[in-house]
């Protein structure tokens, strides 16, 4: 177990660090600020692509903040260097002035007249140079992968999620003791409803997130409060792992929800009805789930609702392969049900102590802006 917690760590945070990129800074022209699905910065990015080919030394480098954390980092430095707040996007920051906000007959124009007075000077100003930041987008896709992969993790180890398949189990075999085959067919589809429903869930808490997101000053705290929460629920299992108690807070199925579920699972005697009752399991799994889940729908919120499917879909594959897992070991004849639970109530410490590590390593990191 000691060596299982110890390559786990190791490999999230070689995962976690290693993925970071370093890009070469170019010139600075126009630094411009936009938000993925704004109108007004799609009308602005067409009048940035006509002053390229009015003045073809100009530089310009775009930083999406919707999608890109670290760039509303920037955002945030650049502001405070120019004495202004992070009032929302469309943004220009051009020489020693900044212009929020885009009308082609008047911020565009000011915007070209300021810099015909520039570039007649021949040379950018020295300190235009060092304001110069790099755009970090092409590396947001991998540091995206690396949150939802830690997050699932974290959800994947998860006691409650082990302990709900091991009664489920239990009732199946209870009901049928000599029928392994329909042990397998009740453990796939008790284990697909609640791939589907998480699923549904995924999509319903972004879609929330994006609706309290309209503004773009609240995006730029957003993704600090998502990282104070991911700190919070890693020190919550830490905790379990020095002082455990069952039914943890964020951590465990609360105890009062425990005799109900153990109600419903023991109603499942065939797959149908294993598949049907995992759709109301979902709702008592949802209390000590729901953490790394709604942290990683936060981060999702920012990108449009098609393009959240791949990292939703392979979010709760990881969450639910060690089910799969368990299942098809049992099925096989490789262990039995109560040796997996006397497995799980044996190293339940462990297996918070290495979520607690996971989540608050990535909530730290996301804090301090590293991903």
């Amino acid at each position: 177990m000691k060596k299982l917690f110890a390559f786990i760590i190791a490999f999230f945070l070689l995962t976690l660090f290693s993925t970071k990129v370093v890009l070469a800074q170019p010139k600075l022209g126009i630094n411009f600020f936009y938000g993925q699905g704004c109108p007004h910065c799609a009308e602005a990015r067409i009048f940035l692509e006509s002053l390229k080919e009015n003045y073809p030394n100009l530089e310009i480098r775009e930083y999406e903040i919707y999608t890109h954390p670290e760039n509303q980092k920037l955002f945030i430095q650049f502001c405070q260097e120019y004495k202004t707040d992070p009032l929302g996007v469309p943004m220009f920051f051009v020489g020693e002035k900044y212009f929020l906000g885009f009308r082609k007959e008047t911020i565009g124009k000011e915007i070209e007249n300021y810099l015909q007075e520039i570039l007649s000077k021949e040379e950018l100003s020295k300190e235009e140079e060092k304001r110069q930041l790099p755009n970090s987008s092409s590396s947001s896709v991998n540091f995206n992968w690396v949150k939802i992969f830690s997050l699932a993790a974290v959800d994947a180890v998860n006691p409650c999620a082990l302990a709900v398949l091991s009664l489920m189990l239990i009732a199946i075999m209870t009901a049928n003791p000599s029928q392994k085959r329909k042990v397998l067919l009740a453990g796939l589809a008790f284990t697909s409803s609640i791939f589907v429903m998480y699923l549904i869930y995924g999509l319903i808490v972004i879609r929330f997130f994006q609706v309290i997101q309209a503004l773009s000053s609240v995006r730029l705290i957003f993704y600090k409060i998502l990282a104070g929460v991911a700190i919070l629920l890693g020190l919550l299992n830490i905790k379990d792992f020095f002082c455990y108690k069952p039914g943890g807070f964020l951590t465990e199925m609360p105890m009062f929800l425990r005799p109900k579920a153990q109600r419903i699972i023991k109603g499942i005697t065939s797959p149908k009805s294993a598949f049907v009752i995992g759709i109301f399991v979902t709702l008592f799994l949802l209390p000590c789930t729901a953490g790394p889940y709604l942290i990683a729908g936060g981060i999702l919120s920012v990108l449009a609702i098609l393009k959240t499917f791949p990292y939703l879909f392979i979010y709760n594959l990881i969450f639910i392969l060690p089910m799969l897992a368990i299942t098809i070991i049992i099925y096989v004849g490789l262990t039995k049900v109560k040796d997996v639970a006397g497995w799980k109530d044996k190293n339940i410490r462990y297996l918070h102590l290495v979520a607690g590590l996971i989540i608050f390593l990535l909530g730290i990191a996301m804090f301090l802006g590293w991903i």
